[in-house]
């Protein structure tokens, strides 16, 4: 018997959970990075306000960010859109999937986005409590009964474990933090509550899993008892009526074998960033302590101060100095001292080639020294960047396929949706010189109109909505002559030839 309590990470949640730090402080911006000690180091023998005043005053250039918002972005330049096999339950579902007016394109590019900066995020399909069991279609519309997804951030989900079931790897253990920020008269509380998901196992002599029992969920709230001591209570127990926990993962990086422990794509990224913010901030506080000319005086003994303490010399406009001769006839002098700026140029060139590393690590090839590199290395790289996307993109597909195929099992439907994802990024690297080669076939009557402005769409030179037929009515109208459909369609019947009369003789 365990004294752990609801709240108790697991092994694998506590192995990834320094990178989930590091990446939410990156992601939240200079601010956080800031406040964050870890990253910004103390020197040796530095004193604490010299510190505070490094710490508070660092630089952070947020390239991560970027480099996650544009890989994010390139899936949803299309809808997410479902196939035609579901029903209009689902397809009314699907318009606004969380209940909170997140349609499937938004909530499929939020998980998209947290996926690639986590390495891994959750779906869960839950449904709407306390409905009464048997209840109609239409009674489930006059209570409002529906399912509904929710992302759960990965650090968020303490515990995941999983076992082969049936040949089928399932969930059978989930645990989920939950807290909730509630209101406190004319203040906020933070109520810490956990929600477990389960499934008792069966297992043989040998240990292997039989069977596993219906799914069962349990919420948990940290609360104080009547000596004020902090306790864990259950709020609220009850089965999972479809039978199986609603627990879908999407992963961009490699599971560890049998564990949810996940080798992030962007931690290369990830920790270069921290470093390009050390070196960014180490740059900015060595010009604030050499870009600025130094006064020294020599030969110049120091006015003092009743204390007996040498008095600040002032320095500036409509301020004087004075260096008077001594005994022997020589006298001091003022003078600048202006350190030289090599050391500051490299150590800026090494800020700038860090940060070039650090999009080339993003796989973001066109935004770093883009007048550098060929246009065969150009693409190239882009479509290696491309490659990981469209893997990426693929498995968010499946993990919307699941989560719809637990949508429908809420719904008792047998409907297998299919969505669609958008993966065809390798047009859009050359997209105008492929267009190009595109209208010449359609010039040497290789491919049909039709064909290329299929291709324009898909390359996104031509709108999706772009309608050929209703253009072509147009191009009609605007063109002069009476065979003009003729001419442009290439349909037009060759002229009869008149027969060649010879010239009679004389």
């Amino acid at each position: 018997m365990t004294d752990k309590q609801p709240n108790a990470t697991s092994s694998d949640f506590d192995a990834m959970s320094s990178y989930w730090t590091m990446v939410s402080t990156i992601l939240a911006g200079a601010d956080a990075m800031r406040k964050a000690k870890q990253y910004l180091p103390k020197f040796p023998n530095e004193t604490e306000t010299d510190y505070e005043f490094r710490r508070k005053n660092s630089k952070f250039t947020n390239i991560f960010r970027d480099i996650v918002e544009n890989l994010a972005a390139k899936p949803f330049s299309k809808e997410v859109a479902l196939g035609d096999k579901v029903t209009e339950r689902i397809k009314t579902l699907a318009e606004n999937i969380t209940g909170q007016g997140d349609s499937l394109h938004v909530f499929a590019a939020n998980t998209f986005f947290h996926g690639i900066s986590y390495a891994v995020d959750w779906i869960l399909v839950d449904y709407t409590k306390n409905v009464p069991a048997n209840v109609t279609v239409q009674q489930e519309k006059e209570l409002g009964a529906r399912p509904y997804w929710v992302r759960v951030p990965a650090q968020n989900l303490i515990a995941a474990y999983s076992e082969m079931v049936g040949g089928v790897e399932t969930f059978v253990h989930v645990r989920i933090k939950e807290d909730a920020t509630e209101r406190d008269g004319y203040g906020e509380k933070t109520v810490e509550r956990v929600r477990v998901l389960n499934r008792e196992l069966t297992r043989d002599e040998k240990g292997e899993v039989i069977s596993a029992a219906d799914a069962t969920w349990e919420v948990w709230e940290k609360q104080k008892d009547a000596a004020g001591k902090e306790t864990w209570a259950s709020v609220g127990a009850g089965p999972i009526t479809i039978k199986e926990i609603p627990l879908v993962p999407f992963l961009t990086g490699r599971r560890l074998g049998h564990s949810w422990q996940v080798v992030p794509p962007l931690q290369d990224a990830a920790d270069l960033q921290i470093e390009h913010y050390q070196q960014e901030s180490g740059l900015k506080y060595a010009k604030e302590l050499t870009c600025f000319p130094m006064l020294a005086g020599n030969g110049v003994s120091p006015a003092m101060g009743e204390d007996g303490k040498p008095l600040a010399v002032p320095v500036g406009p409509k301020s004087v100095l004075y260096a008077p001769a001594n005994g022997a006839g020589d006298h001091g002098e003022w003078k600048f001292i202006e350190p030289s700026a090599q050391s500051l140029k490299f150590l800026a060139d090494d800020v700038k080639e860090t940060g070039q590393q650090l999009r080339e690590l993003g796989r973001q090839p066109l935004t770093a020294q883009t007048g550098n590199l060929t246009v065969v290395t150009t693409v190239f790289a882009a479509q290696k960047g491309n490659s990981a996307i469209q893997a990426w993109a693929l498995n968010l597909k499946d993990a919307l396929e699941n989560a719809m195929r637990l949508t429908a099992l809420w719904l008792n439907e047998e409907v297998e949706a299919e969505v669609t994802v958008h993966t065809d990024f390798d047009v859009e690297t050359d997209s105008v010189e492929g267009m190009k080669v595109v209208l010449e076939m359609k010039k040497d009557s290789l491919i049909s109109r039709t064909a290329s402005i299929t291709e324009a769409k898909r390359r996104n030179i031509l709108s999706p909505e772009y309608d050929g037929e209703a253009d072509m009515e147009l191009i009609l109208e605007e063109v002069p002559g009476e065979d003009t459909e003729a001419d442009i369609t290439g349909s037009q019947t060759p002229p009869t030839k008149q027969p060649i009369i010879p010239a009679q003789t004389v």
